[in-house]
């Protein structure tokens, strides 16, 4: 939602509706602020309300870890579902820092997803062994050295992986046919 402009509970309200009118693919709600990759720039609670609001109206809501506990927990309370988002776009962590993250992710909500900036091929090694040691998480390495892990992940037990419709989204975001192409073809 942080990338419609003046977008307020209603205005979201109303979108939700009316992409469901359409289509029974499933909805992930998101409304995500600059710092974690998104365009919300608007008051805190009023972007939480925005989520709380419409959770139940969506199959997946995506609320941030770093989201402050009450404010957080108003979406999980609402939510059919939840995905508890870490972003990191200067670094990844280290593997235990980031169990860590996955640990506390699972404590409240349902399904953790850690996005990392890898500097290296190695920084993809760690996010690789934290899906393989943690079973429904997501896990992505951004930009053009992680791009593969978009791929990987679902073959290893991820349950969403994230693409573009045209243009990216998010560093080294794939389009959807290549995707799901790929995941197709290496998938047994």
């Amino acid at each position: 939602m942080d990338v419609i402009k003046g977008i307020t509970a209603d205005l979201a309200k109303d979108i939700i509706l009316s992409i469901k009118s359409i289509t029974d693919t499933p909805i992930i709600l998101t409304n995500r602020t600059p710092r974690e990759g998104g365009f919300y720039k608007n008051d805190e609670e009023e972007r939480v309300r925005i989520l709380a609001d419409n959770a139940a109206l969506v199959e997946i809501t995506d609320i941030e870890l770093s989201t402050e506990s009450s404010l957080r927990q108003q979406v999980v309370d609402n939510a059919n579902k939840t995905i508890i988002s870490y972003h990191n776009f200067d670094k990844t962590p280290s593997f235990d820092e980031l169990q860590k993250i996955v640990h506390d992710a699972f404590a409240v909500g349902d399904i953790p997803k850690v996005a990392v900036k890898p500097d290296t091929i190695e920084d993809t090694y760690t996010l690789l062994k934290l899906l393989m040691e943690n079973k429904g998480i997501i896990g992505i390495s951004m930009g053009k050295i992680g791009s593969y892990t978009r791929v990987i992940a679902p073959i290893m037990g991820s349950p969403v992986t994230y693409a573009a419709i045209d243009n990216e989204s998010a560093p080294g975001q794939l389009d959807i046919e290549t995707t799901s192409e790929m995941i197709k073809k290496l998938k047994y």
